[in-house]
This record gives C-alpha cells, sequence and structure tokens, in this order.
C-alpha cells in the first residue's frame, strides 16, 4: 500500500534539503525590512545594496575569500554554465577539458561548446577518484593549453571524492584556469585547494532554492550569459535577490560551521546503512566504494533489473530516493558516471541513490532499512545476478 506522508522517510538530501527554520525566518524578515532595488540611488535602495553586500561578506568569510571573489547567481547549474560558457567565450583559444564525472550542469554546456566546434577533452577518471595521469598529462601539455579544466570535488551520484588536488597541481604547471563543482562538498568535506572558480549552491545545506555562488579569481576573465544590466561585477545581470543573498549566506555560515560534528555523524549512519544491506542482499553493488566518499552519499546497484525500476518502486513504499542526479530524472539511458567508472556493466545494473542530511537521523534511518529490503528482494525475485565486482573502463 502506498504510504501517507506522515510516515514518509526523506533520503534524497543531495537533490535537495528543507530550508532551515533561521535561515527562513532571516529570509521573511528581509523581505519585510529591504523593500528597496539594491541598484537604486535613494535611500532604501542603499540599504538595500548594505543587506546584500553584508551577505557577500559573510559568504567569503565563510569560504576564507575575498567579498569582491563571490559572484551571486540563481544556482548551481547557472555558476557552472558561467564559468563553462563564460570562460570559453572569454579566451577564444585552446580546449575545455571536464572530468568524465561531471554533472549535466557542466557537460551539457561542454558539449553545446564542442558542437559550436570547440576542442573537447573528457578526462577519464578511475574508480578509485584519481585521474589517468597520462591523460591530464596530454591534455594539460597541448598547445595552446587548455581555456580551462572542471573537476568535481563530490561525485554527486556515487558521492566519490575526487583527487582534485592532482589535477590542480598539474593544471598550475601551465596556467590553466580550474573551474571546481564543489555543490556536494560544502558543509561535508574541507574544500580543496583553491581553483579559479568554485560552484556553490544554497538548497544542499539548507538554503533557498534557486541561490548560488560562483567564486571567481578576478585574473580569470569571463563573459556573462545574459545582457541587460551591470549586477554582480557585470557577470550576472538582473535585481538581485537579496533575501536570498541573506538566506544563503546563513545557510553557508552553519554548513562550514557545523562541518566537524556534522561529517562523522552522517559518515556513522552511511556505513551502517550500507553495512545492513549487504549484509541481506550480497549482491548489491556499491559505488564508488574503491575510492574515498562523502559521509552523506549511498549509491548502490543491483544487477539484472530493469535501470528505473527502484527509485519508483521505494517511494510507493514511503522511501524518498533517487537513481542519481535529480537532473537526470527520467533519463532512460545508463548514467555517463556509472559507464565512466564501470564500463559497459553499468548497463545492467539498476542504481539508487541514498543521501543524507542535516534532519536525518538514526532512528528514520532504521525505520528506511526494512522498506528497503522488502523493495529489493521483491524486485530481485526470479533472477540469478551476475558475478564479480564491475569492471573499471
Amino acid at each position: 500500500m502506498p504510504s501517507t506522508t506522515a510516515d514518509r522517510i526523506y533520503l534524497d538530501h543531495a537533490a535537495s534539503t528543507s530550508v532551515r527554520p533561521e535561515v527562513m525566518e532571516a529570509m521573511v524578515r528581509t523581505l519585510a525590512e529591504t523593500p528597496g532595488n539594491p541598484s537604486s540611488p535613494h535611500r532604501e535602495g542603499r540599504a538595500a545594496r548594505r543587506v546584500l553586500e553584508g551577505a557577500r561578506a559573510r559568504v567569503a568569510a565563510a569560504l576564507g575569500v575575498d567579498p569582491s571573489h563571490v559572484i551571486f547567481t540563481r544556482g548551481g547549474t547557472e555558476s557552472d554554465n558561467l564559468a563553462i560558457l563564460g570562460r570559453a567565450r572569454a579566451e577564444p583559444r585552446g580546449a575545455v577539458v571536464i572530468s568524465a564525472l561531471e554533472h549535466s550542469a557542466v557537460r551539457e554546456p561542454a558539449l553545446r561548446l564542442q558542437a559550436e566546434g570547440r576542442p573537447l577533452v573528457v578526462l577519464p577518471f578511475h574508480p578509485s577518484g584519481a585521474p589517468d595521469l597520462e591523460a591530464l598529462m596530454a591534455a594539460t601539455e597541448a598547445s595552446p593549453p587548455p581555456a580551462l579544466l572542471s573537476v568535481q570535488a563530490v561525485n554527486s551520484e556515487t558521492g566519490l571524492v575526487l583527487d582534485v588536488d592532482a589535477v590542480l597541481e598539474q593544471a598550475a604547471t601551465r596556467g590553466i584556469p580550474v573551474h571546481m563543482d564543489a555543490v556536494q562538498a560544502l558543509g561535508r568535506l574541507p574544500l580543496s585547494g583553491t581553483p579559479a572558480l568554485l560552484t556553490l549552491s544554497a538548497h544542499k545545506v539548507g538554503g533557498p532554492r534557486g541561490f548560488g555562488v560562483l567564486v571567481r579569481d578576478p585574473a580569470v576573465a569571463l563573459m556573462p550569459l545574459q545582457l541587460g544590466g551591470s549586477q554582480e561585477r557585470g557577470l550576472r545581470p538582473g535585481t538581485e535577490d537579496v533575501a536570498g543573498a541573506v538566506g544563503g549566506a546563513l545557510a553557508v555560515e552553519l554548513a562550514v560551521a557545523e562541518q566537524a560534528t556534522e561529517t562523522p555523524r552522517l559518515e556513522a549512519l552511511r556505513s551502517w546503512l550500507e553495512a545492513a544491506l549487504v549484509e541481506e542482499v550480497p549482491e548489491l553493488r556499491v559505488h564508488g566504494r574503491e575510492g574515498r566518499r562523502a559521509p552523506h552519499i549511498l549509491s548502490v546497484g543491483l544487477p539484472g533489473v530493469p535501470r528505473d525500476l527502484l527509485p519508483g518502486a521505494l517511494d510507493l513504499e514511503g522511501v524518498a530516493a533517487s537513481a542519481g542526479s535529480a537532473c537526470r530524472s527520467g533519463a532512460s539511458e545508463p548514467s555517463p558516471v556509472l559507464v565512466a567508472l564501470y564500463g559497459g556493466e553499468a548497463a545492467g545494473v539498476a542504481p539508487v541513490r541514498f543521501s543524507l542530511g542535516r534532519t536525518t537521523t538514526r532512528s528514520e534511518v532504521e525505520a528506511a532499512l526494512p522498506r528497503i529490503l522488502q523493495v529489493l528482494q521483491r524486485v530481485r525475485t526470479g533472477f540469478t545476478p551476475p558475478h564479480g565486482p564491475p569492471t573499471p573502463a
């Protein structure tokens, strides 16, 4: 029987998590008290500008960067697009290099550039999270050097932590700017290195949906993707969302401040759930376990089952989970990320991602376990699973 709202268990925090009460209160207060447009010269406009710049300073302080480096956008996808397309259009020479594990917000702009004639290099990564060093050296030593190299901090589908330091070190030898999508790392792991461009999203850490950040070294030229105003240093025209900035800044501050306690708590919950599932369903494949993983994501795959079956079956049992990135919802083909990690065997595995958040409790995870097992046991009936671990590409 379908579950009611009251007994549902939400395990899709990597897609989006609830707005923190203190964030909501701060946003409502800002909406009520700050009616002005930050670009207006009158008193109300100047007041709005002070609030907006105060939020920018708070984000910068939490991240350890200069406030002038912080650009506010309408989300992580826009920040990724601005980094990829904006950099390629500002620097017409050289290829664009992306990792094979990127989110569609990076991959699709890169493919658009390739369709327009821009050289594109897709950098292989091993299941351990390490880049293919030979391919990395070949890409960075090309002439002219790449205009940009983009690599995730944490893969959103598997939780695999990528070896960003190796990429940053190699790129630095040729002065190649690196863009890092750190949407799933914020508040979970220390942000690695000092990339020239850094993408963050507020709604992954209890902030408002539709508010993102692009941290940009001013030495790296970008072209705006939209026209019509000089806001955000000419890179993101349009009236700024002052309340969103206030809420987003508070969410970022709290996520960074709580990281030291939240990371081990979430890792313990994830490890407990993983061990319990594998004990009962030994053929279950744990994606990303060959390397280091973020504490809040558990991605597993069940062989021999239709690829899109598990999230819907779990939903009927009252457990909210996903097959991977929310942006790929409804896709019928195998995940490009799983194919890049595990080759053709990814096509024969039904993936499901459980992701934990600030509000996830041990009792919720324990209550979810029998429901998840019930679904896995039901769908696995009548097939013989293949043997052996996935074969890396």
